[in-house]
């Protein structure tokens, strides 16, 4: 079958998309490639390398919310999470979130768990800079044009990117609903309560068109379930489909297994998402299902992931950034 022009250009921007592992893993994952325990010089270190490469692109609106808490061991810890927003004023945003600290093993830096989501988050701050900035001109020129028309109270309105980056996901002791998620149980409460710029009636949860939750990604195992939130089903598929799409137009030697699986499961696993899964909002918990083999053991290194996995599953969120935010795609 011939290929449409519109499948070549297509085709072509895919193969673009996959460009940048040596950057990426350099630059952007090598320096959360340590020992991130909450409340140590190491998660501090973590923490200002992503606040560095953020407002290294000159576009985020980033707040940090800082907190102390007791943990299991009875010591008080300071938790930060990280919250960085393309268009604080937006009443509509795509979220992707996952956590920076690491469990408090000997030597444990937890390459999936989550170094590896918190350096994707990153890239996609870096690698889509230019779309994500032409997007935020066109909302301020639609404004400007009409300055009588608050696009922020019609269904028309651009979403935002929200990136969030908790602290305290991991247990300090054995893991329980007491100990553990302490910077997602204390944010989204925070965000409850806490409107959107601008608006009088109206928070920061009820602006929340998507919660994607990053979590243990990078092991070549990696495979995902749909965790079923109905009102989530629609960008589940849409992923697959995006990754359809995305294998087709890779070489034939560049052979992909699924990521995207269609198995269907009721049961949540109690993770970062969990807070926020009350307020009836779209959740995707992105997480691999079955466990990466190096769960919470030394292995989970850098030696022990797979790049080209990680590559494609860059490219299937950039694709479902693109298509959801409406960002120009731009071709090489």
């Amino acid at each position: 079958m011939p290929q449409t022009e519109d499948t070549v250009r297509r085709h072509h921007h895919y193969r673009c998309l996959s460009t940048g592992t040596n950057h990426f893993r350099s630059k952007l994952l090598r320096p959360l490639l340590i020992e991130r325990v909450s409340g140590t010089k190491g998660n501090v270190q973590a923490r200002e390398h992503i606040i560095r490469t953020l407002q290294a692109t000159d576009m985020w609106t980033i707040e940090l919310d800082t907190f102390s808490a007791m943990t299991s061991k009875k010591k008080q810890v300071e938790f930060t999470n990280i919250v960085a927003t393309l268009n604080p004023r937006a009443t509509r945003r795509i979220v992707l979130a996952c956590h920076h600290d690491s469990k408090e093993l000997p030597g444990f830096i937890g390459a999936t768990d989550s170094a590896v989501p918190c350096a994707i988050l990153l890239d996609i701050a870096v690698d889509l800079q230019k779309q994500l900035a032409q997007q935020k001109l066109n909302v301020k020129l639609k404004l400007r044009v009409n300055p009588s028309r608050n696009i922020f109270h019609t269904q028309e309105n651009y979403p935002t990117l929200q990136l969030i980056f908790f602290d305290g996901e991991e247990a300090f002791g054995d893991w329980s609903s007491d100990d553990s998620l302490y910077g997602s149980k204390h944010l989204a409460t925070k965000m409850r309560h806490t409107n959107v710029l601008g608006q009088h009636h109206f928070n920061q949860i009820e602006a929340i068109d998507v919660f994607v939750l990053l979590d243990l990604i990078g092991d070549k195992s990696l495979k995902f379930s749909n965790f079923v939130n109905l009102n989530a089903r629609k960008y589940y598929n849409q992923l697959q489909e995006i990754e359809t799409q995305l294998i087709h137009s890779y070489d034939d030697n560049e052979q992909r297994q699924r990521l995207f699986s269609s198995e269907s499961l009721n049961d949540m696993i109690e993770d970062d998402q969990t807070p926020f899964s009350s307020f009836d909002i779209p959740i995707l918990h992105l997480i691999s299902n079955p466990f990466p083999p190096t769960w919470h053991k030394i292995s989970d290194d850098e030696i022990h992931l797979d790049f080209s996995t990680i590559d494609h599953f860059r490219n299937i969120i950039k694709i479902f950034l693109q298509k959801n935010l409406h960002l120009k795609q731009h071709f090489c």
